[in-house]
């Protein structure tokens, strides 16, 4: 990869970034196995299969990159998408809530979705003309690095269906070789990759499309977590379901450290997408995939760290919108064209909702800070209320900007 000056701006584009964290996750699943089978660490399977539909959830939205080709962000590929991100979620949080349904598409995903895309490593008609692009070196390496990840792809499902019939067949370190290898594969593929747009000198996949720019997909995701962890804790709260908070708190991690990989935000904090903040993108998604496939370990840590990480990013929306509001008066003298009529309750509107959106991040993580300060149900309607505001606040914002008021 190109060397990357860690205060400067990194060029490197998402598809590489993704590439890299589902790379760190499988290296990190595969140091956990090998601690399984020494009886070192307990080991949280359904963890497993919803961290994988996550971060595919999350890459099928941002990249568009199906088990069928790599198409441009849309609603077709959104909803899917947002759903499999959904079903990762429930996964993780209630333990085998879903039964066998996670493991069936982590199946279709890797086994179906990989001899798809092996076939048309060879059969395709852009073959020839990458060929011609790229050059013999870089295409024979490109060539080799995703047939490889296919067929480890292809390998990982037969694992898994045979796990699912046959439990005691296989043994727990050859299950983590095979994550080892296939998170090795990906790293490398990553480099590929990175060369190959370098050589292409493509441009990086837009930020903004008709159907939703990537600043207000990746903070959708936050929306979708919220709901779903609100609406299970309600059952959770009554008694009816078991939750697994380690990976409710893991899974959480996760998406903050894929949205500074991808953008430089996380949540409400903004920063400049360089080597730092792709480094801390990096370590929040490794120790995110760790306590969501350990239980209970990190959950303390993790807890007091969100609470404060809401806390601040509450508290600093608050500050962003009171000196925007008092901020410095223009220096030109022509007067600002002020918004009227429908734009103005639009601005009007989208102001509460970051108010009310900032306000329940502080209650949030005051309430993961001291216990007995919400009660459980409240809590879990607390969340269900952050994650519809969420929704409404980015739609109120994408509209806004549609209008250039912003």
């Amino acid at each position: 990869m190109e060397k990357l000056k860690f205060s400067e701006e990194a060029n490197i584009p998402l598809e590489v970034i993704l590439l890299l964290a589902s790379g760190l996750i499988m290296i990190v699943l595969s140091a956990v196995l090998f601690s399984v089978a020494r009886g070192a660490l307990p080991y949280y399977k359904d963890g497993v299969y919803g961290l994988l539909l996550i971060i595919y959830g999350l890459q099928l939205q941002t990249v568009g990159r199906n088990p069928i080709r790599c198409v441009k962000r849309s609603w077709s590929v959104l909803i899917p998408g947002i759903s499999i991100t959904s079903i990762g979620f429930v996964t993780c949080f209630v333990p085998g809530i879903l039964g066998d349904i996670p493991k069936i598409l982590v199946i279709i995903i890797f086994g179906v979705g990989s001899i798809v895309l092996f076939l048309q490593l060879f059969f395709s008609k852009d073959m020839y003309q990458s060929w011609k692009t790229l050059g013999c070196a870089i295409y024979t390496q490109l060539t080799l690095s995703c047939a490889t990840v296919y067929i480890l792809g292809v390998l990982i499902a037969v694992l898994i269906a045979i796990r699912m019939y046959q439990p005691g067949l296989l043994s727990t370190e050859l299950l983590a070789v095979v994550a080892l290898l296939f998170g090795i594969v990906l790293i490398y593929l990553a480099s590929v990759q990175q060369k190959v747009y370098q050589v292409r000198q493509e441009s990086e996949i837009s930020t903004k499309t008709a159907c939703m720019s990537l600043d207000t997909l990746m903070g959708v995701q936050y929306g979708v977590y919220m709901l779903v962890c609100g609406s299970l804790l309600v059952p959770v709260y009554l008694g009816l379901l078991p939750f697994a908070v380690s990976a409710q708190l893991g899974a959480l991690l996760v998406l903050l450290g894929v949205q500074a990989l991808v953008i430089g935000h996380m949540m409400t904090l903004t920063f400049k997408r360089n080597g730092i903040i792709i480094l801390v993108g990096g370590v929040f998604v490794a120790v995110g995939a760790f306590a969501v496939i350990v239980p209970d370990i990190l959950v303390m840590h993790l807890a007091i760290f969100i609470a404060l990480f809401n806390i601040i990013g509450g508290l600093y929306l608050l500050y962003t919108l009171i000196h925007n509001l008092l901020g410095s008066k223009p220096t030109s003298e022509e007067p600002a064209n002020k918004p009227e009529g429908n734009d103005l309750r639009l601005l009007i509107l989208l102001l509460a909702l970051a108010v009310l959106t900032a306000i329940l991040m502080i209650i949030i993580g005051l309430a993961m800070l001291f216990n007995d300060l919400i009660p459980g149900m409240s809590l879990a309607i607390y969340l269900i209320c952050f994650g519809l505001t969420l929704f409404a606040l980015f739609n109120v914002q994408s509209c806004a900007r549609r209008k250039h008021l912003l």
